[in-house]
């Protein structure tokens, strides 16, 4: 071969090289690693350390990788179709005491049951795990999930608002509900509380309510960080409605009646069935004499209007936030907290027909 025929192919292969789509294949080969080492650092796998993930994003950014997004997706659709193997543990982590059953509570419990169906679909298995200090200590509880290699944690609504926890943090990946816990602040995937409470009202005020009163138990709010108050006076607000709010205990609940004849309202928005039940204790007909709505509702066939939460499928979201994390080695304390808001859907019901006006 010519001399001048060598140099035509020479150029003629770099032209080539020079015009296609860089390769994960040349990431590796800038980096010095292998082609698997590479995909899975574009995964954010935690096997990889972070300097060498680093190093290869450097080298992807100087021969100008970018990863086709047809790939990308024809890969994921496949990983989708696959059965998943089996991966591991997570844990369903409870903080315990005499008062507290969390599975008496049908939100939570039905947190859990998404959760632990959503979790076989990734591979994994959620077991139950309750922290009692007196029997157990968090240093104890930790050291099983090492041992177990349990990385990732859902942590149940603790018993009480304004929760404060200490626990080796720093080891696994977390992610709660709700705004129970306020420290740490962790991921938290939950219900647009206030959003929920605004639909409510809008739905209320549609229907011709306006003397709207607000009926939450006053634990219950603060565990929402009072965002099922704020939608409420924010919705009488825009309508230049006074507020009517009663924040109860249990203690004070026998005056509910008394505060009812006082305040005469058209409609209760309520966040439990106490109220309920002492409406019908006061020979006060739903909707007859006073109509009901409720913006977190467990169940999409209940006679309550309001706003369905569906915990289910929260629960469901929130697995799929923790191995998400799991897989990226997303561990401790976030810097940055994300609150991951699930929109609920609105149910008619039967306690809130049209308001019809007295003449």
């Amino acid at each position: 071969m010519k001399l001048t025929e060598v140099s035509t192919l020479h150029l003629l292969t770099q032209t080539s090289m020079e015009s296609r789509r860089p390769t994960q294949k040349d990431v590796a080969a800038k980096a010095g690693v292998h082609r698997a080492t590479v995909s899975l650092a574009f995964k954010q796998h935690p096997s990889i350390p972070v300097a060498t993930r680093e190093r290869i994003f450097r080298a992807a950014e100087e021969v100008g990788y970018q990863p086709d997004p047809m790939l990308s997706a024809l890969a994921s659709y496949r990983g989708r179709m696959q059965k998943r193997s089996y991966q591991g543990t997570l844990a369903w982590l409870v903080v315990s005491s005499e008062q507290y059953y969390w599975k008496a509570i049908e939100t939570f419990r039905l947190y859990y049951e998404g959760a632990k169906s959503r979790a076989i679909s990734h591979g994994y298995q959620l077991e139950v795990f309750e922290l009692d200090k007196n029997v157990i200590s968090p240093k104890r509880i930790a050291s099983i999930f090492r041992a177990r290699n349990i990385n990732g944690v859902l942590l149940c609504p603790q018993p009480e608002g304004s929760s404060v926890i200490d626990f080796p943090w720093d080891h696994f990946c977390f992610v709660t509900f709700g705004y129970s816990l306020i420290k740490p602040a962790l991921h938290t995937v939950t219900s647009t509380q206030f959003r929920a409470m605004a639909q409510t009202m809008r739905q209320m005020h549609q229907l011709g309510y306006r003397k709207i009163a607000f009926a939450f138990h006053r634990s219950h709010d603060e565990r929402a960080d009072h965002n099922f108050l704020a939608g409420y006076l924010a919705a009488q607000y825009q309508i230049g409605e006074k507020p009517i709010v009663f924040d109860y205990e249990w203690e004070n609940m026998h005056s509910f009646h008394q505060w009812v004849w006082k305040n005469r309202p058209e409609a209760v928005v309520i966040g439990d069935n106490l109220v309920l039940r002492h409406l019908d204790e006061n020979k006060l007909s739903i909707p007859e004499n006073i109509g009901l709505a409720c913006p977190l509702l467990y169940t999409n066939k209940s006679n309550l209007a309001g706003v369905f939460e569906d915990s289910f499928h929260i629960g469901e979201v929130a697995i799929d936030q923790l191995t998400t994390m799991v897989m990226r080695g997303q561990r401790g304390i976030p810097k940055r907290v994300q609150r991951l808001h699930i929109e609920g859907v609105w149910s008619e019901g039967k306690t809130l027909p049209p308001l019809i006006k007295k003449p």
